[in-house]
């Protein structure tokens, strides 16, 4: 009997332990302005969804039916992410009736997607707070290593003034670095560091919390997925524009330089010729080809598309193989894939689970 109670004791002290506020007698305004000192609390440009250029896919529905995964686009992200991160945060209603409260979500995807502009966006849209917790801005601050001023009291007070002050987005950049299997070599960052705590941090934000943590990635091979899967609640692939996004990204970028294109099949040439290439790659284009000589000479000299294609080839595009190493590792790896890549093989969950208790019924059926 005394050993029942001694064990009882040694885990409520333990929980006590786990429960405790570090930063107890600390007022949250003076944890705001040392969060603000260090760089973690930041300031948010002016960047709105609709600064997102992106169209539906169409032919989604096709591929679909011939058992073909199809490419999310980029206005199946900006949905998901809509109904994820800026209705519950920005409506405590919304927030207290939603079907499942989503924590975290990561946007994964090749280089120069919009993945952090999607995140800037979420916080501008509902006038968040943002913290920053990549393991490229944290490096050298917080390097205790226990307490406060350790990597434990930094994700304890930027949790803090985050359920402080709602609705808050905390963004991680390059957050499978933090799951690697090995730790690198020549690791400036020690990316790994925030492995143990941040789970814990996650985990402790309550249904009334309105605080979602935003990761990114463009290299997450690497990363012990079941530890980013632990952490992160959803997995979005973020996908490089397709035809009709490109064509949208063009009309933007020419508007917004003031080119006067005459013939609509010369922004479907355009739109071609530009496969493989982001919003990022496109804007340089244009801004380059478009001096402000060459903006006056429009009068005289009508812009022709072939003025473009030199500046978009000094830009590195996103290789078919690159895309498809992405949505190979999506469905293999990620348990929302991989039940994805079942359906596309033909087996839905619910004949699935039909199936299996059909088999099951018959294997007792054998047993008596």
């Amino acid at each position: 009997g005394k050993k029942g109670k001694k064990g009882k004791k040694g885990k409520g002290g333990k929980k006590g332990k786990k429960d405790k506020d570090m930063t107890a007698g600390i007022a949250p305004e003076a944890i705001y302005s040392e969060l603000i000192k260090n760089g973690i609390v930041q300031r948010v440009p002016r960047v709105t969804f609709d600064d997102v250029v992106g169209t539906y896919s169409f032919i989604g529905t096709s591929k679909l039916a011939k058992k073909t995964d199809p490419s999310p686009s980029m206005e199946d992200v900006r949905r998901v992410l809509t109904e994820y991160c800026v209705l519950p945060l920005g409506s405590q209603s919304v927030h207290e009736t939603q079907p499942v409260h989503v924590k975290s979500v990561m946007l994964v995807g090749v280089h120069g997607t919009g993945k952090k502009t999607l995140a800037r966006a979420c916080a501008y849209e509902l006038g968040a707070n943002f913290f920053d917790l990549t393991p490229s801005n944290t490096s050298g601050k917080y390097t205790a290593k226990k307490g406060v001023d350790g990597v434990e009291g930094m994700i304890h007070k930027t949790f803090k003034v985050a359920k402080q002050y709602q609705p808050s987005v905390i963004f991680i950049g390059d957050a499978g670095s933090i799951f690697l299997k090995k730790k690198p070599k020549n690791d400036d960052h020690d990316c790994t560091r925030m492995k143990k705590e941040l789970p814990k941090a996650i985990k402790n934000l309550k249904a009334g919390d309105r605080v979602i943590v935003i990761g990114c990635d463009s290299n997450p091979y690497e990363a012990d997925v079941k530890g980013l899967t632990s952490v992160f609640q959803r997995v979005l692939c973020v996908p490089h524009p397709d035809y009709g996004s490109r064509l949208a990204l063009w009309e933007k970028e020419l508007r917004h330089h003031k080119v006067g294109i005459r013939l609509e099949q010369d922004l479907s040439v355009l739109a071609k010729i530009s496969d493989g290439y982001t919003a990022s790659d496109i804007a340089y284009a244009v801004e380059q080809a478009m001096t402000p000589m060459r903006k006056k000479q429009q009068v005289f000299k009508p812009v022709a598309a072939s003025e473009f294609v030199p500046f978009l080839a000094e830009r590195d595009p996103i290789y078919v193989e690159e895309e498809k190493h992405f949505q190979d590792w999506y469905l293999d790896k990620i348990p929302l894939g991989k039940k994805r890549k079942t359906f596309l093989q033909g087996g839905g969950d619910d004949g699935e689970e039909e199936g299996g208790k059909k088999k099951k019924g018959k294997g007792k059926k054998k047993k008596k």
